[in-house]
């Protein structure tokens, strides 16, 4: 038995291939008609997704810092300078990244990605860790937030002033549950893993089903070309 993906338009497929084409992008010396068009593409893509804030999050952002790089970076010097080209030239390239993920890890579920991922007929061996880091990152975003929350009730919370005051002493409290939780959060999901049979080698049947339609070849198409474009031009 199967249940059609209707959460979302596009397949994961799509959206990981956005993903691969904005993460070798991102690092390829992009000049700013190509950084625009990724941006503008992984825009597109999250408005499709239907997460119309966040595409308008990051397309503020980008014009600010853009507008700030060649109008405002020029005219500081000294460590002033400095701080504001890492802030709105380097930070910029990495707000397409960014986007990319935000869809890849907040619009489908792990279980749409690994019902994708054996219609493609990848082994257990690829499937396995791809699923656990998209399920992992979102996790460890949730329990960071938990631990921030319980230093806030404590009256630790992560500020400025604090830091500074008690360097060691924040970043005990902060690091010590975290990388506590985090190692709890690895053996749940290694059960999790072991308990659905992924270690076993044998065909498995998927609740959901995915299929790529016209739309994701169409953004599967356009994310190679970017990609070309970017590493070759």
């Amino acid at each position: 038995m199967t249940q059609k993906n209707s959460r979302t338009v596009l397949d994961p497929r799509s959206k990981l291939a956005v993903f691969v084409a904005a993460c070798f992008s991102t690092f390829s010396g992009m000049t700013y008609i190509q950084e625009i068009a990724l941006l503008l593409f992984c825009g597109i893509t999250m408005l499709i997704c239907k997460k119309w804030r966040w595409a308008l999050n990051v397309s503020i952002t980008f014009a600010v810092m853009f507008l700030c790089d060649l109008f405002v970076v020029g005219r500081l010097s000294g460590p002033p300078q400095y701080a504001a080209l890492l802030l709105c030239h380097v930070l910029r390239f990495l707000l397409p990244l960014f986007g990319a993920f935000y869809i890849v890890t907040k619009t489908s579920t792990v279980g749409q990605y690994i019902s994708a991922f054996m219609a493609m007929h990848l082994p257990n061996v690829v499937i396995i860790p791809i699923a656990v880091m998209f399920r992992f990152v979102p996790t460890l975003t949730e329990e960071w937030q938990v631990i921030t929350q319980a230093m806030r009730l404590r009256g630790m919370a992560l500020s400025i002033k604090n830091v500074l005051r008690r360097p060691l002493y924040m970043l005990e409290n902060m690091l010590v549950p975290f990388l506590l939780q985090s190692s709890a959060i690895v053996d749940e999901m290694s059960a999790a893993v072991m308990a659905r049979g992924f270690d076993k080698d044998h065909p498995r049947s998927s609740f959901l089903e995915v299929k790529m339609k016209a739309l994701d070849w169409i953004f599967v198409a356009v994310s190679v070309i970017v990609l070309v474009w970017n590493l070759l031009w």
